[in-house]
């Protein structure tokens, strides 16, 4: 280091303001063996401003062109050096123009050398761009990292329809434009589809630009954003038609699977419905069911109750019922109201006077607790009386509700096959949680055992006798047709054709 340079450090140490000035001045340009270092050059010239207001803030102003301004937080020094030169004023007045200040631009313009006052006289809504591309001849500056600074600012402060209004003053071609100003306007699209706002008069092509643009460098929310809207799939309040000029199915397909391997459980969902529309370009029913199962993996409700409906319409034996009912369970008790249709249709109907069947089961509890049990069950299940008397509820419960299972007393093979009966609402479950427990593993609680299935349909029927009770009251009818619609998948979706096109539609 030369001594003179030593000299000036020392000199401006002990507070010297010309020093000071010299030196900021020489690291803020990189002059004079000096290596170009803004924070150290602010650090000596806002040192200066108490001694030399006008010279520290013109040196500043001069040497930071109006992106670094805003970036170092200089704007009060700009609006002090703005006083005295032209150069700091058209910097301001750019940086006003960006803000949508048109007066306070004007006024700063017409202050200016002559040759500078015609960009004042043009100054309009509609020339603001023109104006600014004006200033930037004279007074160097990354527009659209200036935009891009000050927009990032208004959306921080919640004021989305101030930053879409910056960020229309992006100057074209907008596939050149820097990434981070592409990055912000995918922000922009997430703060309007979460707070359910409009993007105002953005352009579609530098909505589509920063999308296709930041999906390809790994974005996942904007490949999940753009690959709805190439699908026709609203985001949001947001129209397709308002991020993308037209829909391209086999792109909207690539980005959403894009989306769908980055964590966004719902892109599974959207290629489900895309995959699964045979008047598509990209129809595949085998990659559909893939995308709805993982989609079913990932906890969403919806797809729950569309995997369930498809396997309860090709289900013809017990176990693919099961799954069946599990899966639209599991969709109900999320709110999916479709699902919790389509499980009280595989519900049997009992009467509903609860206060007087509750009566009768306390009273026949005193001496035979176990089948008023089963009354219980009946009632909340929709059992008929067969099932009622014979089924064990330890082995036949589960998450979802019941299996009634093979029923060996009944010759009729088709009236005897198991049937899956969901549980309709807690106190099902609650039911079904007591008789496991008070029936056990072997059919009995503790040394209570209980009586063959003959013996106890004779109790049944001698104390509904005693006490004067009806059956209809208890258990629920139905012909052995349907039966069968209950027991088998197909034929209940025979029976259930509208419920099960409305768990299916889009």
């Amino acid at each position: 280091m030369r001594r003179q340079d030593i000299q000036l450090r020392l000199l401006a140490k002990q507070g010297d303001a010309d020093a000071r000035l010299k030196l900021g001045e020489a690291y803020l340009q990189g002059t004079s063996g000096f290596v170009r270092n803004v924070p150290v050059a602010l650090s000596y010239l806002q040192a200066a401003l108490a001694q030399a207001p006008k010279e520290a803030a013109c040196t500043i102003a001069n040497g930071l062109e109006l992106q670094e301004i805003l970036e170092f937080d200089q704007l009060q020094v700009l609006k002090t050096a703005a006083e005295h030169e032209d150069a700091s004023r058209l910097k301001l007045a750019a940086w006003r123009l960006v803000c949508g200040d048109l007066a306070e631009a004007k006024s700063l313009l017409s202050r200016c050398a002559d040759s500078i006052r015609s960009a004042h006289a043009a100054l309009t809504e509609s020339t603001v761009g023109s104006v600014l591309a004006f200033i930037q001849e004279v007074q160097p500056m990354d527009v659209p990292e200036v935009i891009r600074r000050t927009a990032a600012a208004a959306l921080g402060e919640n004021q989305l329809d101030v930053a879409v209004r910056m960020l229309r003053l992006l100057p074209e071609p907008y596939d050149a434009l820097p990434v981070p100003v592409t990055q912000l306007i995918v922000e922009v699209i997430r703060h309007a589809e979460q707070n359910a706002k409009p993007l105002g008069s953005l352009p579609i092509s530098l909505v589509e630009c920063a999308l296709d643009r930041c999906a390809s460098s790994g974005d996942v929310y904007a490949s999940h954003a753009l690959g709805r809207a190439l699908a026709g799939v609203r985001c949001g309040e947001l129209p397709a038609e308002r991020l993308v000029s037209s829909p391209q199915l086999r792109k909207a397909a690539a980005y959403l699977l894009r989306a769908a391997d980055g964590g966004i459980s719902e892109a599974w969902l959207h290629l489900y419905r895309i995959c699964a529309d045979y008047r598509g370009s990209v129809a595949n029913p085998m990659m559909a069911r893939f995308c709805l199962e993982k989609a079913v993996q990932h906890g969403i409700a919806e797809a729950q109750r569309r995997l369930g409906a498809l396997e309860l319409r090709e289900a013809t034996e017990i176990e693919s019922m099961e799954k069946a009912v599990s899966l639209l369970f599991r969709a109900s008790r999320k709110g999916d109201h479709i699902a919790r249709v389509m499980l009280q249709s595989l519900v049997l109907p009992v009467q509903k006077d609860e206060a007087q069947a509750q009566a009768a089961i306390r009273e026949i509890e005193r001496s035979l607790p176990l089948l008023a049990m089963r009354l219980r069950l009946a009632r909340v299940f929709g059992l008929t009386k067969l099932e009622a008397m014979s089924v064990n509820p330890a082995s036949g419960r589960r998450p979802w509700g019941l299996v009634v299972g093979k029923n060996p007393f009944v010759l009729k093979m088709r009236l005897a096959e198991p049937r899956a009966v969901p549980a309709t609402s807690e106190a099902a479950l609650e039911c079904l949680e007591r008789a496991a427990a008070m029936f056990g593993r072997d059919g009995a609680e503790g040394t209570v055992s209980e009586a063959p299935l003959r013996a106890r349909t004779l109790q049944q029927r001698r104390i509904f006798e005693r006490l004067d009770l009806s059956e209809d009251l208890f258990f629920a009818s139905a012909t052995s047709q349907q039966r069968d619609s209950l027991r088998i998948g197909t034929k209940w979706a025979q029976k259930q054709r509208q419920t099960l096109q409305m768990a299916l539609a889009d």
